[in-house]
């Protein structure tokens, strides 16, 4: 397949001198990644020091995994309104 040289970037196969400019972009490293509950996997990052380490990764997240805490928010509801009905009695007397 032979390839036009039309001067377009995204159809010719040569480079010519670098891309980008030297000396102001940080260095990307291999990074080992380590979440709170012991998975573990390798990324690449600017990060120097080689490793990270997170809270939740996508082995723990209850979006990943499925296993989603279903908050009582209709007993929340009526806690605070029978903590709250109270008060208001005793500010309509």
């Amino acid at each position: 397949m032979a390839v036009r040289d039309d001067g377009d970037p995204a159809t010719t196969n040569e480079r010519t001198e670098a891309q980008m400019k030297p000396d102001i972009h940080p260095q990307y490293v291999v990074t080992e990644v380590t979440c709170s509950c012991g998975n573990t996997f390798t990324t690449r990052s600017t990060a120097k020091s080689g490793s990270i380490h997170v809270e939740t990764c996508s082995a723990c997240h209850p979006f990943y995994t499925g296993k989603q805490r279903v908050l009582d928010t209709a007993g929340r509801v009526a806690k605070f309104q029978q903590k709250y009905a109270k008060a208001a009695a005793k500010k309509a007397k």
